[in-house]
C-alpha cells in the first residue's frame, strides 16, 4: 500500500512513458502488448495485490476478446476464468469485511470475431459479456458507431443491469422522436461491508462521429447543468465514483469533471476510471483523488484498493482529509495470474473455476465454433508484428501488406484492370500483430476488424500522385475520428518532449528503469507500465519489449511500366475513411485544383481482412494437419 506522493521522478517517467504509449483508440500507434510466448513459468514471482477498505476490478476496451488470447498464453484466460476470479475475490472481500466493486468502462464491439461475426455487432457476445458479476459499467464510443448497436445498448444492456449502466452524458433517440439517456445519469448505492456511501458517475469523452440515434454532450456542459449540480450536492455522500470511456492522462474529460466536484467538495474521496486509449495507466489527481486505466482487449485486468475513506464523516469534521493510501496492479489477464491473485489453485481437482466460470467458458468455446470462427484458412510462418516491429523490415505486417498483400486487390470495374494504380492505406486500418500459426477466420477479425470500401480517383498525373504518401505521413494522425487522443497526444509530445525525442532513448529508459532484478531472469516481455506511482505495478515481471514508430500511411505500386520508368498518369486507391486526408494532401500539392474537383469514385473489392485471408491461404496447411 502506497501513501500519496508524487516524486520528480516518478512524474518524468510517467510523462516519457505516457506520451508516447497513451495515443492509441479505435487504431492503435505505440502500444505496448504481450507477444506471443511461452505461459508464465508457476516458479515466477508475481506481485501479489495488496487489499484494502475499497477495492475495485476493472476491465476496458474488451473489445469482443470475451475467448481470451489463443495464440498468445499470457493473455489466454477467457470470461468464464474472469468471472471465477471476481467470485473468489467477492467472497475473500465478504471474510474481510472489506468491499469489492468490479467496473467496466465500455468499447466491447469491434476487435474479435465473437462480436462482430453477427448482426448486430455483439449480438451474442454482449450475451456472455452480461453473464459476468459486474456492479457498474459505462459505454465506449464503439457501441454509437452503428445505430443497430446503439439500439441493442439501450435494449439490452441498460435494462439487465437496472440503474447501473451508466451514460452521464449520452442519450438515445426513441421511434418517437424523443431523446433519454441509454442508461442512468447517476447511481447511488451504500457498500456491502463497510457503509461508504458513493455516487457514481459514467461519462464517455467527447465523441462527435456517433450514428444519428444517439448524442453525445460535451463533459463540459454536463457538469454544469442542473441535474448534476445537485447530484453532487446531495447530502451523506462519502466518495464520488466517476468512471467512463475516457483517457485518464492529458485528455481534459476527467479534469472538467474533477474540477466541478472539487469546487463543491475540496477534500471528499474521488475515485476515477477510464478507457479509450489501450494502456494502462495510474495517475494521481490529488491527495484524495486518483485515477486507473487498464490496458485493452482483455490483456489486463485492473486492480486497486483504497485505505482512509471515512463513512458518515461530514467533510467539516475535525482531521477529515488526511490522504488517503491506494495500491493498484495491472493482471496479466491468463488463468494463472488470476488464480494466484485470487488464491486458488488451477488443474482438473483445482479450487479455481467456479461452476459459473466453467460454464460461461463452455458457451464461449461452443459459440466459436457455430460462428465458423475456428475455420482455418492457412498458416502464418512467423509473426507480424505492428509496433514491436521495425518498419519496413521482415517482421513488419505493414510490410507484409505493402510488398505481397495489397497488389492482390481486384476492383469491379474490369476495365481498370492493368492500368498503373498507387494502393494506400493507413497503419490504424491493422488493429492488432498476426502470430505466428493457425489463421483462422477469427485471426480476420482480429487483425482488421473493419469492412471499408475501397475508393479511387481516376488518372491522377504521377507527379502530384507520388507526392501523396509524404503528406500523409507528414500528419500527426491518420484516423476514423479526428478528436481521437493520437491528435491531441501528439501535441502533448512535441510540447512537452519535442520533436528531437527519440523513442530509442525512451526504449533504454524503460530498460534501465526496469528494476534491479536481473532482466535475463525474467521469462516473458512485455508490458512495463511507468505510472505517476513507478513501475511496480504490474502483477507479472516482463522484459520490456522495444517499440518502434509506424507511418501514417504505406503505399504499394502495381502495373507500373515494366521497363521501371513511372507512368504520366496512374489510379490512386485508398480505403474510404482515408477520403477527407487525401483530398487534403492532393489539395497541398496541387493548390490550382480545389479538393472537391477530384472526382472519387467507388472502386470495390474486398476490405483488408479478406485479402489477407487470400494471402494466407498460399502459405500452406502444415500447421493444421499437424494439429488433427
Amino acid at each position: 500500500m502506497v501513501s500519496f506522493y508524487r516524486s520528480p521522478l516518478l512524474l518524468l517517467s510517467g510523462l516519457v512513458f505516457n506520451a508516447l504509449v497513451s495515443v492509441a483508440a479505435d487504431q492503435d500507434v505505440f502500444i505496448l502488448q504481450q507477444p506471443s510466448s511461452a505461459p508464465p513459468p508457476k516458479t515466477l514471482p508475481l506481485r501479489p495485490i495488496e487489499w484494502g477498505q475499497l477495492n475495485f476490478i476493472s476491465t476496458t476496451d474488451t473489445h469482443g476478446w470475451l475467448a481470451g488470447h489463443l495464440l498468445q498464453p499470457s493473455y489466454a484466460a477467457d470470461w468464464g476464468d474472469y468471472t471465477s476470479f471476481i467470485e473468489h475475490i467477492k467472497e475473500t472481500a465478504d471474510e474481510k469485511g472489506v468491499d469489492v466493486i468490479v467496473v467496466d468502462d465500455g468499447d466491447q464491439h469491434d476487435g474479435n470475431g465473437l462480436s462482430d461475426a453477427t448482426f448486430p455487432n455483439g449480438e451474442i457476445s454482449q450475451k456472455i459479456l452480461m453473464m459476468a458479476p459486474i456492479d457498474l459499467m459505462s459505454i465506449g464510443n464503439h457501441e454509437l458507431y452503428k445505430c443497430e448497436v446503439t439500439q441493442q445498448t439501450y435494449d439490452m444492456l441498460a435494462p439487465h443491469f437496472d440503474g447501473r449502466y451508466l451514460t452521464s452524458n449520452v442519450e438515445i433517440m426513441l421511434s418517437n422522436g424523443s431523446w433519454v439517456h441509454i442508461g442512468q445519469r447517476s447511481h447511488r448505492f451504500t457498500t456491502k461491508n463497510q457503509g461508504i456511501n458513493i455516487m457514481a458517475f459514467g461519462f464517455l469523452f467527447d465523441f462527435k462521429l456517433n450514428c444519428e440515434n444517439s448524442r453525445v454532450s460535451d463533459v463540459e456542459d454536463v457538469v454544469q447543468q442542473a441535474w448534476f449540480q445537485s447530484a453532487i450536492r446531495e447530502p451523506g455522500i462519502d466518495m464520488f465514483l466517476v468512471f467512463g470511456h475516457y483517457p485518464i492522462r492529458f485528455w481534459p474529460e476527467m479534469w472538467a469533471i474533477h474540477r466541478a466536484i472539487r469546487a463543491v467538495h475540496k477534500s471528499i474521496p474521488i475515485q476515477y476510471f477510464g478507457g479509450h486509449s489501450h494502456v494502462r495507466d495510474f495517475t494521481v489527481l490529488d491527495s484524495r483523488a486518483s485515477a486507473l486505466q487498464a490496458g485493452r482487449f482483455l490483456e489486463t485486468v485492473g486492480w486497486l484498493s483504497i485505505d482512509g475513506i471515512e463513512p458518515g464523516k461530514s467533510e467539516d469534521s475535525p482531521n477529515y482529509g488526511k490522504p488517503l493510501k491506494y495500491s493498484r496492479r495491472y493482471l496479466d489477464f491468463n488463468p494463472y495470474s488470476l488464480s494466484f491473485q485470487a488464491n486458488k489453485t488451477l488443474g482438473p481437482d483445482g479450487t479455481f473455476g467456479t461452476k459459473n466460470g466453467r460454464k460461461i467458458s463452455k458457451i464461449i468455446d461452443d459459440y466459436r465454433v457455430k460462428l465458423n470462427l475456428t475455420y482455418p484458412f492457412g498458416c502464418v510462418p512467423t509473426d507480424y508484428l505492428l509496433e514491436k516491429a521495425m518498419y519496413p523490415g521482415p517482421n513488419s505486417l505493414l510490410s507484409l501488406l505493402e510488398d505481397h498483400v495489397l497488389q492482390n486487390l481486384v476492383g469491379d470495374d474490369e476495365t481498370l484492370h492493368g492500368k498503373s494504380r498507387l494502393i494506400f492505406i493507413n497503419s490504424g486500418s491493422l488493429r492488432y500483430d498476426m502470430y505466428g500459426g493457425i489463421f483462422t477466420v477469427d485471426s480476420g477479425y482480429i487483425v482488421s476488424p473493419f469492412d471499408n470500401a475501397w475508393l479511387y480517383i481516376p488518372s491522377v498525373p504521377y507527379s502530384i500522385a507520388k507526392e501523396i504518401l509524404g503528406k500523409l505521413n507528414a500528419l500527426d494522425y491518420i484516423f476514423m475520428e479526428l478528436t481521437t487522443p493520437i491528435s491531441r497526444t501528439m501535441m502533448v509530445r512535441q510540447q512537452n518532449l519535442g520533436d528531437t525525442f527519440d523513442i530509442n532513448v525512451m526504449n533504454s529508459l524503460i530498460s534501465a528503469m526496469s528494476g534491479p532484478q536481473d532482466q535475463e531472469d525474467l521469462k516473458t516481455t512485455g508490458y512495463v507500465t511507468i505510472d505517476d506511482y513507478g513501475m511496480d505495478g504490474d502483477d507479472t515481471p516482463h522484459k520490456p519489449y522495444p517499440l518502434y514508430y509506424l507511418p501514417n500511411a504505406v503505399a504499394t505500386n502495381d502495373s507500373f511500366p515494366a521497363d521501371g520508368s513511372a507512368p504520366e498518369s496512374t489510379d490512386v486507391i485508398f480505403l474510404d475513411f482515408m477520403k477527407p486526408f487525401v483530398l487534403e494532401a492532393l489539395a497541398k500539392i496541387d493548390s490550382t485544383t480545389p479538393k472537391d474537383n477530384w472526382k472519387v469514385l467507388e472502386y470495390g473489392g474486398k476490405p483488408v481482412k479478406e485479402l489477407i485471408k487470400d494471402y494466407v491461404r498460399g502459405w500452406g496447411t502444415e500447421c493444421i494437419k499437424d494439429t488433427r
